[in-house]
C-alpha cells in the first residue's frame, strides 16, 4: 500500500509541474515561430548561403512511408497523401522548395535507400539514440500515441500491463516492436507487414491485441469497417513522435528543414490536423481516478489514525501496536497463500493456453478457410495459407485459379461451384495447387453457400484440408502392397488379381493364355556362398533379364524367393514353349558380382488356359506342378501332367490338414496321437524305456505314414510346431504315468534336422518340459547322424546343454551319415542307434555283420550304449546278444502301442 501511495504521489507532483511549465512557456512557443506568409518574406529568414545551396540541389529527394495512414499513405488514386505529406507540401510552399517523393513506399526499403544516400530526407522517423548517431532530425512533425486494440467482446485487457502472456500483432521493422518485447518478455509476437494486417489479425482471432498508433487505428477502422474492434487502453501517450530525418552529410539541409517546420503556424497545424485528425472513442482512463481515490482514502485514514493516536495513552498505543503486528502477520500469511494460488492458476492457464495454441497451430498446418463471391473472387482467406502454401493473405487474393495445377480434377471446380451456388450439397472434392516453391499440394475441399439476411446467395465459404501427406502415404502403401520391394515387379497378391482379370478377358474373347512358372537353379548355393547381398543382386538382375527377354509387355511377378511368374495373354502352348526356351537360353549367360562370375540357370513350368484351369489359383497350381516336372528333365521346360497334378493336390491337402490337426485340442477327438515302442535291454530282455512316435489319422485319407507327412512338415516349416506338439503330449503322458507309480525308464523323442538350426533349441525344450511339470531325467532326444553332421559345432553345443540338464541323447540311424571320428569322440551322446538297414540283412550279409560289430566295439570303447533298430527275427537277436549289443527294439518284441496298451502289457506287474 505504501508503495502504491508513493507512486501515486510522484505522479501527481509530476503532473502539477508539467502543467505549470506548459502554462509558463506556451506564450513563448507561440511567439517563437512567427508566421512566414510568402517566399519573399521567407527569403529574409534564410541566409544567402542556404538560398544558394537550395538553388543547386533541388529537387530534394524524399522517402515517404506509403503504409502509415493517416500520416502518409497511398490513396486509391495511387497518390501519396496524409497529415505529414500536407505539412511537407506547406513547407515547400513557404520555402519555395521542390520536393520529389521517391516511388519506394515500403519502410524497410526506404531506410536502406536512406542509409545508402539515395534519399536526402525521410519525412517521418522516430528519433532514437541509435538513429541519432547516423542521421540528423528536426523537432517532431507529428505527435503519436500508441494504443492497444482488441475485440469489443474481449474484457481481459484494461491497461498496458494486461498484454503480458498474450499474443500481440506487431508491425515488422517499427521501433516500438522490439521495445514491447523487451518490456514484456511473455508476449507472443504475431508479426505483420503493416497496421492493416495487425488489425486483421485481431479481427480474425489470430492475435489477442494489436499495438497501433491512435490515428492509424481510427483510419483503418473507418475505412475497412472493423466494427468489432475497440481501443482498450493507451500503451503510451505521445511516445513515438515522428521527426524529419536528414542525411548526416547535409547539415545545411537540416537547418533549412527546421526553419521551414518552425514557419508553420499553430493555426496551419490545426487545419491539417482537422483534416486528418482522430475520430475514435477513447477508453476512459479510470486509473487516475482510482489513484486519486486511493490517495484520498489513505489521507483520511492517516488523519483518523493521527487523531486517535494523540488521544490514546501509552497502554492503548502498545495494544494497537500488538494488534497491528498480528494483523501484519495474518496479512503476510494471506499474501503468501494468495501468491501460491495465483502461481498455481497461472500455471494451469499457461498449460491450457499451450494446449489451445497447439491445437490451433496444428490446424494451421492442415486447413485453409476462405470465402469467395458468386464470381469466384476470393475476398477472405485465413492466414494458414502462409503456413501451408507460403502465399501471403494479400498475395493469395483475387482468383486462386492462378495457383492451380493442370490436373484434370481441377477442371471440374467451376462445375462444382456452380452446383453449390445453386443449393446442391456436394461431398468433398479434391484439387491440386502449387505452393511458392513449386511443390504440389492436394486439398480436400468442402464448400457451402453463404446467404445474406434476405436469404440471397452471395457466394461460398469453404474449408480446404491439405491431404498431401495422406495421399503420399496411400501411394506408398499401394506400392508396398502390390509390388515387390526388391525387384519392383508385381507381387504375388497383385499378380493373382491381374491374372484373374486377364483370364476373364481371354474367356470373353475366346483367346488362349499361357502361364510360365520360373525358378533359378543353384540360387541357394549362391546365396549361402556369397551371402544375401549377392542373392538380392542376382534376383534384381534376373528380373531385368526376364523383362528384356520378352518381346511384348507381359505381366511379370516375383512370386517369392527365386520364383517368378509370367502371364502371356493370347499365347498358346506352342508359342509359350518358344518363349520359355528363350528365357532358359538367356539365363545360360553368366552374372557378374564383385568381380565374381556366377553361373545360374532357370527352369520353367507351363500351364495353359483353358485346358489346365479356369482361374488364377488353378493355373498357378498346374504351373507349379509343371515346374516340379521341369526339374527332372534336361530341357528344363515342362507342361503340367495329370499324375503330377494329383500328387501336388494330395500334398496340398496333407499340408492344409496338418495345419488344422495341430490346432485341434485333445477334447475335440484329435487327429494326431502318440504311440510308444518298447526298448528292451539285452541280454535279460527287460524293459529299458520307450520311443515316442507320432501318428496321424486323417478324417478323409485315413492313416498317413510319418514318412509321408514329416517331409511335408519340414518343407513348410510346420515341423517346429509339430515337434513341440509331440513333446508337450509326451510330457502330459509321463506326468500321468508318474502319478500312477509306473516306472517307464526313459522315453525317446525324435528331433528334426531343422530343429538343430535353432540355437535356442535346448532352452526352449527344457522350458517346455518344466512348464508341463515333467522332469528332464525322463527323456532321451534322438537326432539323426545326417542332421548332426550338417552343422556339427552348433549341434554339439545344443546337445551339451541337454546332457548338463540330465537329458540323454541318442544318435539315430548311425552308420548312414559318415560321421567324423573326431566329432564322434567328443560327441555328448549317451547312445548310438544302429540303423535298421544294417539289421534287416544281418544274418545273410557279412558286410552288415562287420558294420554292426564295429559300431558296438567303437561305441563301447567310447563309453556309449548301443541300440539296434528293426529287430524282427530270433537269429538277429541272438547275433546282437552274442556281440554285446545293449538295447534292441523292433517288431520281434512289439509294434508301437497306444498309452493304454502300454499300461496293460508293461505296467500291470508294477501296480
Amino acid at each position: 500500500m505504501i508503495k502504491i501511495i508513493s507512486n501515486v504521489l510522484v505522479k501527481i507532483v509530476f503532473c502539477l509541474i508539467t502543467i505549470l511549465c506548459f502554462v509558463a512557456f506556451t506564450p513563448a512557443i507561440e511567439h517563437a515561430a512567427p508566421a512566414v506568409d510568402s517566399p519573399a518574406v521567407l527569403a529574409d529568414v534564410l541566409t544567402p548561403q542556404e538560398i544558394a545551396w537550395l538553388a543547386q540541389h533541388q529537387p530534394i529527394k524524399v522517402g515517404v512511408d506509403g503504409y502509415f495512414p493517416p500520416y502518409s499513405f497511398i490513396d486509391e488514386h495511387g497518390q501519396v497523401v496524409g497529415l505529414a505529406v500536407d505539412t511537407l507540401n506547406l513547407i515547400g510552399e513557404k520555402l519555395n522548395i521542390t520536393f520529389e517523393i521517391d516511388d519506394e513506399y515500403h519502410w524497410q526499403n526506404i531506410v536502406n535507400n536512406f542509409e545508402n544516400k539515395q534519399l536526402d530526407i525521410v519525412l517521418t522517423m522516430v528519433n532514437t539514440p541509435s538513429r541519432a548517431e547516423r542521421f540528423m532530425f528536426t523537432t517532431p512533425i507529428i505527435y503519436k500515441s500508441l494504443v492497444i486494440i482488441t475485440k469489443k467482446s474481449k474484457f481481459s485487457i484494461f491497461n498496458r500491463s494486461d498484454i503480458g502472456g498474450k499474443t500481440v500483432a506487431l508491425v515488422k521493422g517499427y521501433h516500438y516492436a522490439d521495445k514491447i518485447i523487451a518490456e514484456f518478455p511473455t508476449v507472443t509476437p504475431f508479426y505483420v507487414d503493416n497496421m492493416r494486417e495487425a488489425l486483421e489479425a485481431v479481427q480474425a482471432g489470430q492475435a489477442d491485441a494489436a499495438i497501433s498508433f491512435l490515428a492509424a487505428a481510427n483510419y483503418y477502422q473507418l475505412k475497412y469497417s472493423f466494427a468489432d474492434l475497440k481501443v482498450a487502453a493507451f500503451y503510451e501517450k505521445n511516445n513515438a513522435n515522428e521527426s524529419i530525418a536528414i542525411r548526416d552529410d547535409l547539415p545545411i539541409l537540416a537547418v533549412i528543414m527546421q526553419k521551414g517546420l518552425d514557419s508553420v503556424t499553430l493555426a496551419e497545424k490545426k487545419a491539417i490536423n482537422d483534416v486528418w485528425g482522430a475520430n475514435i472513442t477513447l477508453p476512459k482512463d479510470y486509473q487516475e481516478l482510482i489513484e486519486l481515490a486511493v490517495i484520498t482514502s489513505v489521507l483520511m485514514l492517516l488523519l483518523v489514525i493521527w487523531i486517535i493516536q494523540t488521544r490514546r495513552n501509552n497502554r492503548a498505543l502498545l495494544l494497537a501496536n500488538k494488534q497491528t503486528e498480528k494483523a501484519n502477520t495474518e496479512l503476510n500469511l494471506i499474501k503468501d497463500n494468495l501468491e501460491q494460488l495465483v502461481s498455481k492458476r497461472t500455471l494451469q492457464l499457461s498449460h491450457s493456453e499451450n494446449r489451445y495454441r497447439g491445437l490451433v497451430e496444428s490446424l494451421e498446418d492442415e486447413y485453409i478457410f476462405y470465402q469467395h463471391d458468386t464470381n469466384g473472387f476470393v475476398y477472405y482467406v485465413s492466414p494458414s495459407v502462409t503456413h501451408i502454401l507460403g502465399h501471403t493473405i494479400t498475395g493469395f487474393g483475387d482468383y486462386y485459379s492462378k495457383f492451380l495445377t493442370d490436373n484434370p480434377r481441377n477442371a471440374k471446380i467451376a462445375d462444382y461451384t456452380k452446383r453449390i451456388l445453386a443449393g446442391e450439397h456436394l461431398p468433398p472434392f479434391e484439387i491440386e495447387m502449387y505452393d511458392t516453391k513449386g511443390n504440389i499440394h492436394t486439398f480436400e475441399v468442402l464448400e457451402r453457400p453463404m446467404h445474406d439476411t434476405e436469404g440471397n446467395c452471395i457466394g461460398c465459404e469453404g474449408i480446404a484440408h491439405d491431404v498431401t501427406s495422406r495421399k503420399q502415404q496411400q501411394d506408398e502403401l499401394y506400392q508396398l502392397s502390390h509390388y515387390d520391394e526388391l525387384t519392383g515387379l508385381v507381387n504375388r497378391y497383385f499378380f493373382k488379381l491381374l491374372l484373374d482379370d486377364e483370364i476373364e478377358s481371354c474367356q470373353k474373347n475366346q483367346q488362349p493364355l499361357a502361364l510360365l512358372f520360373l525358378d533359378l537353379t543353384r540360387f541357394k548355393v549362391i546365396n549361402d556362398t556369397f551371402g544375401h547381398s549377392a542373392g538380392d543382386y542376382i534376383l534384381k538382375q534376373a528380373a531385368q533379364r526376364i523383362i528384356k527377354s520378352l518381346t511384348a509387355e507381359y505381366t511379370v511377378a516375383r512370386f517369392g524367393g527365386d520364383k517368378f511368374c509370367i502371364s502371356l495373354p493370347n499365347i498358346d502352348a506352342t508359342k509359350a514353349n518358344i518363349i520359355a526356351v528363350d528365357l532358359i537360353d538367356n539365363f545360360k549367360h553368366h552374372f557378374e558380382f564383385l568381380e565374381q562370375t556366377i553361373i545360374l540357370g532357370c527352369r520353367v513350368g507351363i500351364s495353359v488356359f483353358p485346358d489346365d484351369g479356369a482361374d488364377a489359383e488353378a493355373m498357378l497350381s498346374k504351373a507349379d506342378s509343371a515346374l516340379f516336372e521341369a526339374k527332372k528333365t534336361p530341357f528344363c521346360v515342362a507342361f503340367c501332367n495329370k499324375e503330377q497334378a494329383i500328387f501336388n493336390k494330395k500334398r496340398l491337402v496333407i499340408e492344409q490338414g496338418l495345419r488344422q490337426a495341430l490346432t485341434v485340442s485333445t477334447l475335440q477327438q484329435p487327429q494326431l496321437f502318440m504311440v510308444y515302442q518298447p526298448l528292451i535291454s539285452l541280454p535279460d530282455c527287460q524293459l529299458a524305456g520307450f520311443e515316442a512316435l507320432v501318428r496321424w489319422d486323417h478324417p478323409d485319407l485315413g492313416i498317413i505314414s510319418p514318412a509321408e507327412f514329416i517331409p511335408i512338415a519340414e518343407d513348410t516349416g510346420l515341423i517346429f510346431e509339430l515337434s513341440r506338439w509331440v513333446l508337450a503330449n509326451v510330457c502330459e503322458q509321463l506326468v500321468l504315468w508318474h502319478h500312477q507309480g509306473y516306472d517307464f525308464k526313459r522315453v525317446s523323442v525324435n528331433l528334426s534336422a531343422l530343429d538343430l538350426m535353432n540355437i535356442l533349441l535346448a532352452d526352449e525344450l527344457l522350458a517346455l518340459i518344466d512348464e508341463h511339470g515333467a522332469r528332464p531325467s525322463w527323456f532321451k532326444f534322438e537326432i539323426t547322424e545326417t542332421a548332426l553332421m550338417a552343422i556339427p559345432t552348433q549341434s554339439i553345443d545344443i546337445l551339451q546343454k541337454f546332457r548338463l540338464a540330465n537329458v540323454h541323447v541318442a544318435i539315430d540311424d548311425f552308420g548312414t551319415g559318415y560321421s567324423s571320428l573326431a566329432y564322434l569322440k567328443s560327441l555328448p551322446a549317451t547312445t548310438l542307434k544302429i540303423d535298421q538297414s544294417f539289421i534287416r540283412n544281418l544274418i545273410d550279409s557279412a558286410e552288415d555283420q562287420a558294420v554292426v560289430k564295429a559300431v558296438i566295439s567303437m561305441a563301447h570303447s567310447l563309453g556309449k550304449i548301443v541300440t539296434a533298430e528293426g529287430v524282427e527275427l530270433q537269429a538277429q537277436l541272438d547275433f546282437l546278444v552274442e556281440h554285446g549289443c545293449d538295447i534292441a527294439q523292433g517288431y520281434y518284441f512289439s509294434r508301437p502301442l497306444s498309452a493304454n496298451e502300454i499300461c496293460k502289457h508293461y505296467f500291470t506287474n508294477q501296480t
